[in-house]
């Protein structure tokens, strides 16, 4: 394993995570609650921003495609204010922020970071293609028309009819993308797998109850949109739980998340939309 990077070595199952969180777990949980509204409330105030220059400029609006796509946008800003936050307020109450959020950078060789993120994408699609033949899912229903029109059998979610609308608009692509692939990752990866994870795991319930409680609050973030999506990000939130244990750093988690949704973004733009 030497040509993967001296982390690989020991097996499935070494265990390098070393949780280490001096504020304990009420203070992880108001951090994780704060950085959360907070990053609600700034994406609200960047959409009133960028709506209310659309309307001085009297641009022809479809008001609910473009709140949407104003969202997005938004979510880069808003994600590197709360993980700067998120990283402040890792350093109180006598943590050092590294330590407390797991920012440890990996021992793996380029080799090693290219294996590490096949894998996942693998486990990932593996997981996708099981829920889908076990629960006979139709994927028609959560496949949006090229302009991000909802399918004749209901929505398959704001965020994903808005990313095939953007399809076709290559200058708006090219703002959402950075927002998908290290705004949302960043931000989400702070709060879910960094403070809070490490004070979850500090009690009884250990990494494996961490593991699962981050990745039920992760998902239920995202109850707006279809129950399989929902069930998707809670099955990345366990598979992220263990890369945490396994690798010991934040920057393993934050790296396949962006990797995760960057793809999913050219996908979507170069095959499924319009942007080719």
């Amino acid at each position: 394993m030497r040509w993967l990077g001296e982390d690989f070595s020991g097996g499935f199952f070494r265990r390098i995570y070393a949780p280490s969180n001096p504020g304990g777990l009420w203070w992880a949980l108001m951090v994780a609650v704060v950085l959360t509204v907070l990053h609600q409330l700034l994406q609200i105030a960047f959409v009133l921003i960028l709506l209310g220059f659309a309307l001085v400029f009297k641009l022809d609006l479809n008001v609910s495609h473009e709140v949407t796509k104003a969202a997005l946008v938004s979510v880069l800003p808003a994600s590197l204010i709360v993980a700067a936050l998120g990283w402040w307020l890792a350093g109180k109450r006598g943590g050092r922020a590294a330590e407390v959020l797991g920012l440890r950078w990996p021992k793996l060789t380029v080799l090693g970071w290219a294996a590490l993120v096949a894998s996942f994408i693998l486990v990932m699609y593996a997981a996708i293609t099981a829920i889908v033949f076990i629960f006979h899912i139709d994927m028609s229903q959560y496949t949006p028309g090229p302009d991000g029109q909802s399918p004749k059998t209901g929505s398959a979610g704001a965020v994903k009819e808005a990313m095939f609308d953007i399809a076709n608009e290559p200058w708006v692509f090219a703002l959402v993308f950075p927002a998908i692939a290290i705004g949302a990752p960043l931000a989400e990866e702070v709060i879910f797998r960094g403070q809070l994870f490490s004070a979850l795991s500090q009690t009884r319930l250990g990494v494996a109850g961490a593991t699962l409680l981050t990745a039920l609050m992760w998902s239920l973030m995202h109850v707006t949109e279809p129950w399989l999506s929902v069930g998707l990000i809670f099955v990345m939130g366990l598979v992220f739980g263990y890369l945490i244990y396994r690798f010991g750093s934040l920057w393993v988690t934050i790296v396949c998340h962006g990797i995760w949704n960057g793809f999913y973004a050219l996908l979507i733009f170069f095959v499924l939309g319009g942007g080719a």
